[in-house]
């Protein structure tokens, strides 16, 4: 049987203007700090990804951009269509002299997500939970991001669940509720059941990749060996 820890995660995803040598080249004038981006600057579309901008010896300075806003001290960018995000950042020097600068950065397209259920995925084949461990299960979304160093923590806010092709209805929370469970409850061992269209708050109403689905088989409890 798959068993695993479910973790809801949010993206975290750091693009640095000065001070990391792998993603950015600083041009060799320390009384302006003028930054490029290099190959390896990415953001990825459908998601907010936040940056760090610093600029020593400076009064002040402001970032701009279409899909560049700020959240508290940080500046996030939620790429649009295209290939590529621009950030203008605007600097007040100490001598009160105005410095512009434009930073580029490749959008490349999140990969398509996968439906968890307990922290367990499978998109080409059926995980296998007993009646008991649905009790609690949560749901989730992975969107595959481990590998680029991101995450997202966003709850799940619905998901539909299908028992069959008349047997439809939407859950507006990250886990099964009682009228699901009650179904559960009277299906046999070996049922297959689905949940789809799994879905996370989206309030920049950014363009978001379509979720592989979770297909579950009820199997019985190797605890309580009950049904």
């Amino acid at each position: 049987m798959i068993k695993g820890n479910f973790l809801i995660l949010f993206l975290i995803f750091s693009l640095s203007f000065y001070g990391q040598n792998d993603t950015i080249s600083v041009v060799k004038n320390p009384n302006i700090s003028v930054v490029s981006a290099d190959k390896m600057n990415v953001v990825y579309r459908g998601l907010p990804n936040p940056i760090s901008i610093s600029v020593p010896n400076c009064k002040s300075f402001e970032a701009t951009g279409v899909g560049v806003y700020k959240v508290e001290e940080r500046y996030q960018i939620v790429p649009g269509p295209g290939l590529e995000s621009i950030v203008e950042v605007e600097i007040i020097l100490l001598d009160g002299s105005v410095k512009k600068e434009e930073h580029k950065f490749r959008i490349k397209n999140i990969p398509r997500a996968s439906g968890t259920i307990n922290g367990l995925k499978c998109s080409q084949c059926i995980i296998e939970m007993s009646k008991e461990e649905l009790e609690d299960a949560i749901i989730s979304i992975d969107y595959n991001l481990s590998l680029y160093g991101l995450e997202v923590k966003d709850k799940v806010d619905y998901f539909e669940i299908e028992f069959s092709n008349t047997n439809n209805f939407l859950i507006f929370d990250n886990k099964l509720n009682d009228k699901a469970l009650i179904i559960i409850k009277k299906l046999p061992i070996g049922s297959i059941f689905k949940i789809n269209d799994i879905h996370l708050p989206n309030p920049n109403n950014v363009c978001r990749v379509g979720v592989l689905p979770i297909k579950i088989m009820i199997v019985k409890d190797w605890q309580t060996n009950k049904n």
